[in-house]
């Protein structure tokens, strides 16, 4: 288990307090959905001689990045992520085929009746499936 120090309200000796999971896990969906920056962003770049190079990039660009590419992200991603499914799993969560997924996925092919419907109740209310999964 990860921990962070804390200094317990005195300034004085550092203490050392669980990180909750549910915590990082929120944090990690927000940096995703672009709804918070990074505190420190890279891009790594691969030099012509086979070395790599690290370059700091603005962490609030990599916000701004994050959040359009979520906007533009299909409906069926979205859901599929918010309920942490793989592919494999939310296919047979909707009963459809895994290709048929991957190419809602895809933007190839769009969903129809019901399984738009239980897409929109993924977006809205994951706790829902999340309990019909388990």
């Amino acid at each position: 288990m990860k921990t962070k120090i804390s200094t317990n309200g005195t300034g004085r000796r550092p203490t050392k307090q669980p990180i909750q999971a549910e915590s990082l896990k929120q944090r990690k969906n927000a940096l995703e959905r672009g709804e918070r920056a990074p505190s420190r962003a890279f891009r790594i770049f691969k030099r012509a001689d086979g070395s790599l190079t690290r370059v700091a990039i603005n962490p609030e660009s990599q916000r701004r990045k994050s959040a359009t590419a979520w906007k533009s992200m299909p409906e069926v991603k979205k859901a599929r992520h918010t309920l942490g499914l793989t592919q494999e799993a939310f296919a047979e969560l909707l009963g459809i085929g895994i290709n048929t997924l991957r190419s809602w996925e895809q933007n190839k092919r769009q969903p129809s009746g019901a399984a738009r419907t239980l897409i929109h109740i993924a977006l809205k209310h994951p706790e829902l499936l999340q309990e019909a999964v388990a």
